[in-house]
């Protein structure tokens, strides 16, 4: 006989000895069947008042569809108070909706219906004056006032992370591909620009050699806000919670970023990382007395970051980053989160 598991037999149960109840007992019978019944239907009800009932204190907001998927690279933490289940419930339908709304506004890959105008739209319609959102007016007229060019680096980033998908290594660390991220890079600074001609209304220009490059490698994304979407949202995202009345609460994206909604909370941490050659090592934890807002850039991944966050952040700085072996941090509690990634920034490039 081979050598295998040895079958499981099932244990043998005592005798049971069989009772007749006689009729004159059907009324204890019908009894103890309404008690059971009772008694399983509290039980129910229970289950479903604990699962519906939200109780004061800290809970994780989630959005309620997968169509927000922005929602996916946030965390967000709220204090709930008095009246907690309706508390929650307005907030997730809240935050869901913010998310769909500044997911599409921002998306440089796509169109949709119900946002027409979006960054998507303006790529692929160069040469055309289009009135665009105000919240996204705004963003290009923060980084123009910022002289930074980080929306032209749409091309750059898509190219990156097409490269870190396909190989799992560092985008420019590819002798092959040298050229073309170099090109791309120099496109940035002088193939492209988004004209602001008032009234939320912009153009954008593109010269033929860069959209050949573009064309030839499949991509359209002439603008994209990289690293700098994610603070862009999280800060039109506390401004509509916190109008709201929403302020006992934090949000953290997994590209470094947290903003506070204003409400002081408790004291937060975050984590500090340096680059071992290998692997990211957590160095130390930075522990603040209440809630701030707070960017902060790694020139290497993180474990579970799955590459995206690095590879933003690589094509951000047109691959300066790769220089970065710790955590460049810049936190305050009433600069936005804008503010301080353009912080971190020019302390990267310094």
């Amino acid at each position: 006989m081979g050598r295998g598991a040895r079958r499981k037999l099932p244990p043998a149960l005592p005798k049971v000895e069989r009772v007749e109840l006689k009729s004159t007992h059907l009324g204890l019978r019908f009894i103890a069947f309404v008690l059971c019944l009772a008694l399983g239907l509290s039980a129910l009800g229970f289950g479903i008042y604990s699962l519906l009932t939200t109780e004061p204190g800290w809970a994780r907001i989630e959005a309620t569809t997968n169509e927000a998927y922005v929602a996916g690279d946030f965390v967000f933490d709220y204090l709930l108070g008095e009246g907690a289940t309706a508390q929650r419930k307005a907030l997730t339908t809240l935050y869901t909706q913010q998310c769909l709304d500044l997911g599409r506004l921002f998306d440089n890959t796509q169109t949709y219906e119900e946002c027409p105008n979006n960054l998507c739209y303006i790529n692929t319609h160069p040469g055309e004056a289009v009135q665009v959102d105000p919240r996204l007016y705004g963003a290009f007229e923060r980084l123009e006032k910022a002289d930074d060019r980080t929306i032209y680096l749409g091309v750059l980033e898509a190219y990156c992370l097409n490269l870190y998908f396909d190989r799992g290594t560092d985008p420019f660390a590819e002798p092959e591909t040298k050229d073309t991220l170099e090109q791309l890079t120099e496109f940035a600074q002088t193939g492209a620009e988004l004209e602001l001609l008032g009234e939320n209304t912009v153009r954008l220009e593109v010269s033929p050699e860069y959209a050949e490059l573009a064309g030839e490698l499949g991509l359209d994304c002439y603008l994209g806000f990289g690293w700098l979407q994610s603070a862009f949202i999280l800060d039109y995202m506390a401004e509509e919670l916190s109008s709201r009345g929403y302020t006992q609460g934090i949000i953290s994206s997994r590209d470094g970023y947290t903003r506070s909604l204003g409400g002081d909370v408790g004291p937060v941490q975050r984590s500090l990382y340096r680059w071992d050659g290998e692997r990211a090592v957590e160095t130390g934890r930075q522990e603040m007395d209440t809630p701030v807002n707070a960017a902060a850039i790694n020139g290497f991944p993180l474990d579970g970051d799955e590459g995206q966050a690095y590879v933003n952040q690589l094509a951000l700085l047109g691959g300066r980053a790769a220089g970065v072996t710790e955590t460049v941090l810049e936190y305050s509690g009433t600069q936005s989160c804008v503010d301080l990634a353009l912080k971190v920034k020019a302390r990267v490039l310094e």
